[in-house]
């Protein structure tokens, strides 16, 4: 008999061992460390008390690891991962996770239900929409090693500034659209020291920003002011980037679809873009 029950006191070893093989025959499989999962987890607010595993006896067979947080002035739970190991799959184990768990957030003070799922992804995808959630935005991503990266002219007589802290109120300014929850503020605050944060100014004018974790190559936010765009600057942040990577890799992850000025300007620096993913929301009433 196999029983759904919250994470509360699952160690992060067990949960590891469970999600690498529930995601070993992915098409873009996940390998990862166990410190590496619990940084990646604890990024997106991790609460092991709000989720959620099947469990065969003793044995973690499936799970939904969800992030806490505000999402749109709401109180979010975020899908961080789920997965089911194959030999249990085809048991409806995900939907008695996802159903066992709704109420358990709902006593929580939980809101809406937040998720991204891979395109490729169509069994999945599929059981969301059913349960009822809405796509909200497409995303692409970009991961490439830095030597495959191809960049032209940088910007000239512009200063370029690592700064302490990030300014948020001013890099919001240059967004097109709001990031993803991975990218979020929220995300980036909780791990605030493993980030480098560096601005773009015309004098004394912050006209840029771009945010790198150096030690994945994984840049979660940077934009550029509207009206200084097409002027080499989106070069000049991705020069920074490929020197401040110690991982040897850039990825970009969630990058707005419709967003048509980053995806040329990516794929002109022969960055190609991955399968790409929906964001889906669910109110909880």
């Amino acid at each position: 008999m196999i029983k759904i029950q919250p994470l509360t006191n699952i160690s992060i070893e067990s949960i590891h061992k469970a999600f690498q093989k529930a995601f070993e025959d992915y098409e873009e499989p996940f390998d990862l460390t166990v410190q590496q999962l619990q940084y990646m987890i604890e990024r997106r607010g991790f609460r092991s008390n709000l989720s959620f595993g099947a469990f065969d006896k003793d044995e973690l067979v499936g799970f939904t690891l969800n992030g806490i947080g505000k999402w749109q002035n709401k109180t979010t739970a975020y899908d961080t991962g789920t997965g089911i190991i194959k030999s249990y799959r085809k048991q409806g184990l995900a939907t008695r996770i996802f159903e066992e768990s709704l109420p358990i957030l709902k006593q929580n003070g939980i809101t809406q239900y937040l998720l991204e799922v891979i395109k490729t992804n169509t069994k999945a995808f599929d059981l969301y929409q059913k349960a009822g959630f809405v796509v909200l935005r497409e995303f692409d991503y970009f991961v490439s090693p830095v030597t495959n990266i191809k960049m032209k002219a940088k910007a000239v007589n512009f200063r370029i500034q690592e700064l302490d802290k990030p300014e948020w109120e001013k890099f919001s300014s240059f967004w097109d659209f709001h990031p993803s929850w991975q990218n979020s503020i929220e995300s980036i605050e909780r791990k605030l020291a493993f980030f480098k944060f560096i601005g773009i100014f015309d004098g004394e004018k912050m006209i840029g920003y771009g945010i790198i974790e150096p030690h994945t190559g994984d840049i979660p936010q940077f934009a550029i002011a509207k009206n200084y765009r097409r002027k080499g600057l989106g070069t000049t942040l991705f020069d920074w980037f490929v020197k401040t990577s110690e991982s040897g890799t850039i990825k970009i992850i969630n990058t707005d679809f419709k967003n048509k000025g980053t995806m040329d300007f990516m794929q002109s620096m022969n960055l190609k873009p991955g399968f790409g993913q929906y964001e889906m929301l669910l109110p909880l009433k």
